[in-house]
């Protein structure tokens, strides 16, 4: 794939928003709250009531979905340095 050249302040302005939006995504960590109620729950997940059992299946569903995310932003922000190499230098 051949680099493209960036002469246009406001792409180069809207490719960069994009870029942090994707960074943002890429680097997400889970609030630390979170992520110990996710172990208490699971660590004990043979005595959770059912409501318990319901917010542990929850939580572990949002973690799968961040991860994705998390991953498809990478992606995102690997195409963008190779399409756009000067722009994306850090990337």
């Amino acid at each position: 794939m051949a680099a493209v050249s960036i002469d246009n302040s406001q792409l180069h302005s809207t490719l960069q928003t994009c870029a942090a939006t994707l960074r943002k995504l890429a680097e997400y960590e889970l609030d630390p709250i979170l992520d110990e109620r996710l172990h208490q729950l699971g660590e004990q997940k043979e005595f959770l009531s059912q409501a318990e059992h319901e917010e542990l299946l929850a939580l572990v569903d949002f973690v799968q979905k961040r991860t994705v995310e998390k991953l498809e932003a990478r992606g995102a922000l690997e195409s963008l340095h190779l399409t756009f190499p000067g722009v994306f230098a850090n990337v």
